[in-house]
């Protein structure tokens, strides 16, 4: 009988150390705001990171090699529309946090629970102070 239970507690020990990890998890990065002391945590792999002001503030642009993009807004007088998709393989996702109004687009199927975590993450925690 006690053999039973030992080869009983094991078999469950084993099995628990097999237990596979839940989710998949994404790699992301600081990026800085402009010039600010304001970081964005964002997916890894950007391949463009553009600032272009205007009178009351700017937008930055953050751009990835399988064109899905990242757009910010920091001002006044501008706001940023959700962009349309055409097919239903691409996603859009619109945030205001911290003042900063952001939105990602022409994200794959593939690739929308990597940005959405990206967003929820600052959603939760607000924007990185360096």
């Amino acid at each position: 009988m006690n053999r039973k239970i030992f080869i009983l507690i094991f078999g469950i020990l084993i099995l628990l150390s097999c237990k596979q990890k839940s989710g998949i998890e994404y790699s992301f990065a600081d990026v800085q705001i402009n010039m600010s002391d304001y970081y964005l945590t964002l997916p890894i792999g950007i391949e463009k990171n553009q600032v272009e002001s205007y009178e009351e503030g700017f937008y930055q642009d953050f751009v990835y090699s399988d064109n899905s993009y990242v757009i910010i807004l920091r001002g006044g007088n501008a706001g940023l529309e959700l962009p349309k998709n055409e097919n239903s393989e691409t996603h859009s996702r619109k945030e205001y946090i911290d003042g900063t109004e952001m939105v990602y687009g022409n994200v794959k199927t593939e690739r929308k629970a990597e940005f959405d975590k990206a967003f929820d993450i600052m959603k939760e925690n607000g924007l990185k102070k360096k």
